[in-house]
């Protein structure tokens, strides 16, 4: 018997609660430590707090979106334009116990299909930790390839971490 598809909308209000829970899930804390974005190895709390969520909601320069599966939010991905023709892709999650069945990359497609058809993008950039091989290699196998660009993580770490840059062009 195939799953249920999933069904990607914008993010609402009244999502909130269960959305932050999801992104928690999958960047933070235990449950998260099986997942592609985990980030054990940075510091515990909030990945993104609700004021962060709510602030997100109705932006002009922003569409946060989600997943859901029979009805319970599984996903997220957050398009924000940052210059004319660019736009970052943040927030790509999925609920680990949701991952490996495809539902990141119709989010990915999703976000750089939103990425052009509301903000006239030409090409879409997105930050990875360096240390993560998995995921990077997810990224160039979806046509992202590495920038020069790069900036340390935002926090004091025991072991200082770094961001990496990669664009894909949108359109020929």
């Amino acid at each position: 018997m195939a799953n249920p598809p999933l069904i990607i909308r914008p993010a609402e209000l009244s999502d909130l609660e269960a959305l932050q829970a999801v992104i928690q899930r999958a960047y933070r804390g235990r449950s998260a430590s099986a997942s592609w974005s985990h980030e054990g190895e940075l510091p515990e709390g909030e990945r993104v707090s609700r004021g962060d969520l709510e602030a997100l909601i109705g932006a002009p320069d922003a569409r946060l979106s989600l997943g859901e599966v029979a009805g319970q939010i599984v996903g997220s991905s957050l398009v924000v334009a940052v210059a004319p023709g660019q736009c970052e892709i943040r927030l790509t999650s999925v609920d680990p116990s949701f991952q490996g069945e495809g539902l990141g990359g119709q989010l990915l497609s999703h976000a750089e299909r939103l990425a052009v058809e509301t903000f006239a993008a030409s090409h879409a950039v997105i930050e990875v930790l360096q240390h993560k091989s998995r995921l990077i290699a997810y990224y160039e196998r979806r046509g992202y390839r590495r920038t020069d660009r790069t900036r340390p993580y935002p926090h004091p770490l025991k072991v200082p971490a770094t961001f990496l840059t990669y664009r894909k062009e949108l359109r020929p």
